[in-house]
Order: structure tokens, then sequence, then C-alpha cells
């Protein structure tokens, strides 16, 4: 198993952010590694490159999940538009 995959499983085990070196430790722990620093080098590299991690500042880092970016069901278009803006109907939208 991959050190994110347990990475993940921890912070939803836990249900809000860690301290990074708590995040660590435990992940170590549960792969029985011990805390070399090219290992915890390597384990910080794959929290830093999956997309479901997201640093919190203050040395604590959660999953992306957990923070809201408003209803899933909206459009890229009601997204990009400014809530006080008109979207004005142009020839390629009457396509559809």
């Amino acid at each position: 198993m991959r050190a994110s995959d347990v990475a993940y499983d921890i912070l939803k085990g836990k249900g809000q952010p860690l301290e990074v070196h708590e995040l660590l430790d435990e992940v170590l722990e549960r792969l029985g590694q011990d805390r070399e620093p090219r290992r915890v080098a390597q384990i910080y590299t794959e929290l830093n490159t999956d997309i479901r991690f997201q640093y919190r500042g203050n040395t604590e880092w959660g999953l992306k999940e957990w923070v809201s970016h408003g209803s899933s069901k909206s459009t890229l278009r009601e997204r990009a538009v400014p809530d006080n803006e008109e979207v004005e109907e142009s020839d390629e939208d009457s396509w559809q």
C-alpha cells in the first residue's frame, strides 16, 4: 500500500487535519517503517503531489474533500460568471 493511501485512511478516520509530523509518524508506524529522513521526504512528497490532500497552514494537512466548493451540480458557466453579471446568449448556445 502506498504511503499516501495510508495517510488518506488516517485523516479520513480522524475527521480533522493533523500536524504533519504526527501524520508522518502514524503513516510510518502503520507501514512498519523507521523514521529515516529519506523515507519521510518521500512520504511528504507524495502528500504534496496527491490531489486528495490539502495543506491547511500551521503545519497541518487535511483532505480536500472537507472543503466546500459550493454546489457540485453547478455548471462551468455558472461558476465562471459572477452572481451580479448576466450571461448573454450567443448563436453558439442555440444549437444545444
